[in-house]
């Protein structure tokens, strides 16, 4: 389940996959402000996010390009133990092994490593929904419709503008 201080807030999600192309479906998403992505490609660079954010959900493929994504897991749940004996506001963070070919890793092999769950490319949105075990409420909440993500979205740009017509006027 996700949790986050305001009810609109979309998850926060960092796929870790030196092969970006499965994950054209979560790109799209991304635009329209129905999710937060970070896609990086080696362990080093997911450390150094989880140093500086609180991530609902790690998407981490089996291989890295400096590391097993497995190793990384390791590393992840070290530091965010960590993080939690010294910070206790961040939420719960999901971590799935993802993989090309079902099965490798095994399911066993993933969760001896602290990962909650293994996905097999392309990742879709729903896939994500269920994996973040959102209710039916949560995902019209937090993961609104492409007309209210784009409204969302564009407000901010449209008050922008009326602030910047309105100081033209102001200096005229």
């Amino acid at each position: 389940m996700v949790h986050h201080a305001t009810a609109i807030a979309a998850p926060s999600v960092v796929v870790l996959d030196p092969r970006f192309d499965a994950y054209h479906e979560l790109a799209a998403s991304a635009r329209e402000g129905r999710i937060l992505l970070h896609i990086r490609s080696s362990g080093a660079e997911g450390l150094a996010i989880a140093k500086r954010r609180s991530v609902d959900a790690w998407l981490v493929a089996a291989d890295l390009d400096d590391m097993s994504g497995l190793d990384f897991v390791d590393l992840l749940r070290s530091h965010l133990e960590v993080s939690k004996a010294t910070d206790s506001e961040g939420g719960e963070q999901r971590v799935a092994i993802i993989s090309e070919v079902p099965g490798r890793p095994g399911h066993w092999e993933a969760t001896e490593h602290a990962a909650d769950h293994t996905m097999v490319k392309p990742i879709s949105m729903s896939d994500l929904e269920r994996f973040l075990e959102m209710t039916p409420a949560e995902r019209e909440m937090i993961l609104p419709g492409r007309d209210l993500a784009r409204s969302i979205l564009t407000l901010p740009v449209s008050m922008g503008a009326a602030v910047a017509s309105l100081a033209v006027i102001a200096l005229g």
